[in-house]
């Protein structure tokens, strides 16, 4: 291109750098390409556009029979168009998938099909599902009624049992058990597994992982911090399934206790102090009930709350005490919302009253 003026000088020296220009008419050609053995979740589109080239595109999947799609997140890779399907999170059964493919020139095509001209349909899950048993170790006593020389006698035994949950001290540990199989019962080797824990005071967050051995068992152990549920999760792989697997512990609250006095008279006054163990307390402090042994049941006669550091003070009068009497008292820990530990008690203390 050059320009002339109004006295028709022009100069087609003075050109511009000239443009090709390029027509495409076609719309490009695709199909599904057939899964891989070694990865079934990966579905590829083979596009051909001999003009203009492949510009991108899109892969759909929707269930068999009906007319909705969901949209696969798809990547344009040389001449091909890959997406990845979770078939984890789609409910099992029939589906077909869909790829739209645009070139340069902006022409349009969609296909169903395989290379072969089959319908790329396909049944989920794709991977193989896995099944992830897990559980808190613990002994429990079996009786078992025999008879020996005409007399019936009950033995008893101590088994190892795996629990779904346990109780456990504060500051002890719990010993956690489990095994990741397949459809089969076949123990998965090598797999990595996450332990997640979640508390009434925390969100869920990792704390360890762990690895199968051969056949496919693990070993945690839990240290008593608190009442929580701990997740065991395996995240898959490109043939097998996630799966998961929860146990939950519970921690009961625990407190010291100490009266100001072990002997007194009716008329005076004993003050219970003590400090929770089981930290941190609540904003406003733990609350904590003082209670007395009386007809074989514990009664609550005084409540209060803790400082911040855990530290807590009940007095008590005793005016209608007669002859010697021996109290039992204790502070009882009730479960408390944001609190992450189960209802708990101190140990007893005896005080000893004389009446008038």
């Amino acid at each position: 291109m050059w320009r002339r003026d109004e006295a028709g000088n022009q100069d087609a020296g003075a050109a511009s750098v000239p443009v090709t220009l390029r027509y495409d008419p076609e719309a490009p050609q695709l199909a599904f390409e057939p899964p891989a053995a070694a990865d079934p979740t990966t579905v590829a589109v083979q596009v051909t556009d001999g003009l203009s080239g492949l510009a991108g595109g899109s892969i759909e999947i929707g269930r068999a029979g009906a007319n909705t799609w969901q949209a696969l997140e798809t990547q344009k890779v040389g001449s091909r168009l890959t997406a990845r399907i979770d078939d984890a999170a789609l409910p099992p059964g029939d589906y077909v998938l869909r790829s739209t493919a645009r070139d340069q020139a902006g022409n349009e095509a969609s296909t169903t099909a395989r290379l072969d001209g089959r319908p790329m349909a396909l049944t989920l899950p794709l991977r193989i599902p896995s099944v992830l048993q897990v559980g808190v170790v613990g002994k429990r006593t079996v009786r078992r009624v025999v008879r020996v020389h005409g007399r019936r006698r009950t033995i008893r035994r101590r088994v190892t049992v795996v629990k779904p949950a346990a109780g456990m001290v504060f500051g002890g540990n719990a010993r956690v058990t489990g095994r990741l199989v397949n459809r089969d019962g076949q123990g998965v080797p090598g797999a990595e597994l996450q332990v997640l824990s979640r508390s009434d005071a925390s969100a869920e967050q990792l704390v360890d992982t762990v690895r199968t051995d051969a056949a496919g068992n693990f070993a945690y152990t839990a240290a008593g911090s608190a009442s929580r549920v701990l997740r065991f999760a395996y995240g898959g792989s490109s043939l097998i399934l996630p799966a998961q697997g929860e146990v939950r512990l519970r921690v009961p609250a625990t407190s010291t206790l100490r009266p100001s006095r072990t002997r007194l008279r009716n008329g005076q006054s004993v003050a219970f102090v003590g400090r929770v163990r089981t930290l941190p307390v609540p904003a406003g402090g733990k609350l904590v009930e003082l209670q007395v042994l009386l007809s074989g049941r514990w009664q609550t006669f005084r409540t209060g709350r803790t400082d911040q550091a855990g530290v807590w003070r009940l007095s008590y009068r005793f005016t209608r005490t007669r002859s010697l009497q021996r109290f039992r008292f204790r502070a009882k820990l009730p479960r408390e919302a944001g609190y992450p530990f189960a209802n708990g008690r101190s140990r007893s203390v005896q005080v000893v009253v004389r009446g008038d």
